[in-house]
């Protein structure tokens, strides 16, 4: 989708939004690769929504409005009511204040202070995500397109690990690989080589990501202090 198509969609779905709930919509955004500058024809639509509240009928609503809309097949994303966000995993929520794009209201408004501390919780949860999914698909599953998700769950791995190392917030993958060091670039360069398909490059690539996941467990690459 072109930039123009994609910020006339977005001002077309924003008027949607609003004419479906009014003030309760507390915040629109959009979040991926389009967000990111990194999409293609087929990428999602990850759109971040945020009401006053979130009753069954309001999802019943806005499943409505999203089947009245353009590009409907490529819709997804998020949607919550405050009272679910402020009861939100902090490490979970710093991706997403991170990671959306705003277009109307403020996520930093509704969120409670988050930074780095949260940063180091979230690699370290996606680390022991990625190890044990990494090792179950190695031993029984042996799969190629499950091993390719989990480098796409590994680049965003590294990408809150930077954060956590920096402070710095790079959304684009290409810029991202520009600035990390080894081992972590080489995790992102091997994610743009997949799906694998033969048996010995799948092996070595399950173990590339199980060598890289536990190293993040162990704290072996942690700066002295921890958290910071």
């Amino acid at each position: 989708m072109e930039q123009t198509e994609l910020e006339r969609w977005l001002a077309a779905f924003r008027e949607g939004l609003c004419g479906l709930f009014g003030d309760r919509l507390r915040f629109f955004g959009l979040q991926g690769s389009h967000a990111r500058g990194e999409a293609t024809d087929a990428s999602d639509l990850d759109v971040v929504v945020i009401l006053d509240r979130v009753r069954f009928a309001d999802l019943e609503a806005y499943r409505r409005l999203l089947d009245r809309t353009e590009r409907r097949e490529q819709i997804c994303g998020f949607v919550a009511g405050l009272p679910e966000l402020a009861g939100w995993e902090r490490s979970d929520l710093l991706g997403l204040l991170l990671d959306t794009r705003p277009l109307l209201g403020s996520l930093e408004a509704l969120c409670p202070p988050l930074g780095r501390e949260e940063a180091w919780a979230a690699l370290r949860i996606g680390a022991c995500n990625l190890y044990h999914a990494c090792s179950h698909n190695y031993l029984h599953g042996r799969s190629a397109a499950v091993l390719a998700g989990l480098y796409k769950s590994a680049r965003f791995a590294v990408r809150i690990k930077w954060y956590a190392r920096t402070g710095d917030y790079i959304p684009a993958m290409r810029d991202l690989e520009a600035a990390v060091p080894e081992p972590d670039r080489g995790i992102l360069r091997l994610c743009r080589a997949l799906p694998p398909t033969a048996e010995p490059e799948f092996d070595r690539l399950c173990r590339a990501l199980l060598e890289w996941s536990s190293a993040q467990l162990t704290g072996a690459e942690q700066p002295e202090g921890g958290a910071s």
